[in-house]
């Protein structure tokens, strides 16, 4: 796996860390199997800023033409965490079912177990443009694309 975290760069989203075993109590909880690669992330650091900023689409947006911005990953924990997706899925009026892995309020990107427990595909939410669409088959294929935009 490419170097994803940057280690340089503090982050108010970089959390305590982690152990397997938070992360299946954080699995439990939540009602869904998080992705393999995911939990290998948050072993190593549990959230912050990684190294590259984009994933690239097709589907015009808010952000830009061509991608949209990834520039972190939330951790596990409470308070700005993945464990914070209920509220915020219920204070921003998003659909029921997500895990929300990166967003600031008007953007998200969102693990989305609407139809699956696990293996979700990975969803890109714009508020203000009112636009929900798929920016890749899995958790893997959005490292896999994740790069530095200009």
């Amino acid at each position: 796996m490419k170097p994803f975290w940057d280690k340089d760069r503090e982050s108010e989203e970089t959390f305590k860390k982690i152990n397997e075993k938070g992360i299946a109590k954080a699995e439990k909880k939540l009602g869904v199997i998080l992705p393999d690669t995911y939990k290998k992330l948050i072993l190593e650091q549990n959230g912050g800023y990684s190294l590259h900023n984009a994933f690239p689409t097709d589907q015009p947006n808010g952000w830009a033409e061509d991608h949209v911005s990834f520039d972190h990953l939330k951790g596990i924990a409470k308070d700005e965490g993945i464990m914070d997706s209920d509220y915020l899925i219920e204070e921003w009026e998003l659909p029921e079912g997500l895990v929300l892995i990166c967003g600031d309020g008007h953007t998200w990107i969102a693990l989305d177990y609407r139809e699956t427990k696990e293996h979700p595909p990975i969803h890109y939410f714009d508020l203000e443009d009112e636009t929900d669409f798929k920016l890749a088959d899995s958790f893997d294929e959005l490292l896999a694309g994740h790069y530095t935009a200009e």
